[in-house]
């Protein structure tokens, strides 16, 4: 049990350095490493922690959970709210899905004893530390807790996430959607971080242009993305309901020119992929939803002309019928 507490003290101070990235390890230490003394690998700000290790720990850091819970938290540097702190932080990269471990965290931040800030820099390892946490929807659900505790609806200055935070999360996203592909929760999450610039480029605030760049940011990642993962039909939809959010926010756009932001250049993506990789579905799922996503009859003839020139098969029949039928029925 002592063993099991200094370990547990080990892996907690190491997280709470300012670590690049934490995984955990298949296996055990002696897979990985030839240092017995050490439990887990750390190198050059990046920490490694084996499964097995993790499961040896994860009874005695659930006794420490379970004795501490009640705890008033009354003092802020109390041992309590340090045990809790360091049980649930083994317990969630153990098992990510685990909802008493976050609550408690969530208390230790509404105690003045752990930020905002270092949370969101545990949530984060913690996200992209195994594919199966990549994908728990109650991780995704804790970050937008700690956005809308500190920025949005903060007690003391109410308002928008910064910028620099909501591109930092759009990699994130990403991240998770590579490790986990089809990933909806974060895809939702993504929904939340566009909700925030939609707001702030809709206001009359000074800041509109930099969330807008935020914008054009995640587009241009959107677009890249589609290059790589052509049957990711969840992204194609993602980038469709960005550009009708955002395309028609031409007091922003007119200060930037050069971009694009528009159905047209959508439309020139999914017709060169598919002049590639025409029995791929999705992508004729993509262009599906940019024809029906856009309101512009010129650009929808012009799809139209476009598909015909494509590979005969089966989708494209398919789409042809659906087009026709949705034009009868309008």
């Amino acid at each position: 049990m002592d063993d099991d507490l200094k370990v547990i003290t080990a892996i907690t101070d190491a997280l709470n350095t300012s670590l690049d990235t934490a995984e955990v390890l298949p296996g055990t230490i002696e897979q990985w490493q030839t240092n017995p003394a050490v439990p887990f690998l750390l190198v050059e700000k990046n920490l490694g922690l084996p499964q097995k290790l993790l499961y040896k720990i994860y009874p005695c850091a659930l006794s420490l959970l379970k004795r501490f819970r009640s705890s008033s938290l009354t003092d802020p540097s109390s041992r309590e709210a340090n045990a809790l702190l360091e049980a649930s932080s083994i317990i969630l990269f153990t098992n990510p899905a685990h909802q008493s471990a976050l609550n408690q965290r969530k208390r230790l931040i509404l105690a003045g004893y752990w930020s905002v800030k270092q949370e969101l820099s545990f949530s984060k390892l913690l996200l992209s530390s195994s594919r199966v946490a990549s994908k728990q929807s109650i991780l995704w659900d804790h970050r937008r807790w700690l956005f809308e505790f500190e920025y949005i609806n903060g007690r003391n200055r109410p308002g928008l996430i910064p910028t620099t935070m909501l591109q930092n999360e759009l990699d994130l996203i990403l991240q998770g959607c590579e490790s986990y592909p089809r990933n909806y929760y974060a895809w939702a999450h993504w929904e939340f971080c566009m909700d925030g610039c939609r707001e702030a480029c809709a206001s009359s605030s000074t800041a509109k242009l930099d969330y807008f760049l935020v914008v054009i940011f995640a587009f241009s990642r959107l677009l890249r993305w589609m290059e790589y993962h052509i049957s990711d039909h969840t992204a194609a939809h993602h980038l469709c309901r960005l550009v009708s959010r955002f395309h028609a926010l031409e007091t922003v756009q007119g200060q930037l020119s050069d971009i694009n932001l528009t159905f047209s250049q959508l439309s020139e993506q999914a017709v060169s992929l598919l002049t590639r990789y025409a029995d791929h579905e999705a992508l004729w799922m993509y262009l599906r939803a940019i024809w029906a996503a856009s309101e512009d009859r010129v650009l929808r003839e012009k799809l139209e002309i476009s598909v015909t020139s494509l590979p005969p098969c089966q989708y494209r029949d398919k789409l042809v019928s659906w087009c026709t039928l949705v034009k009868q029925s309008e």
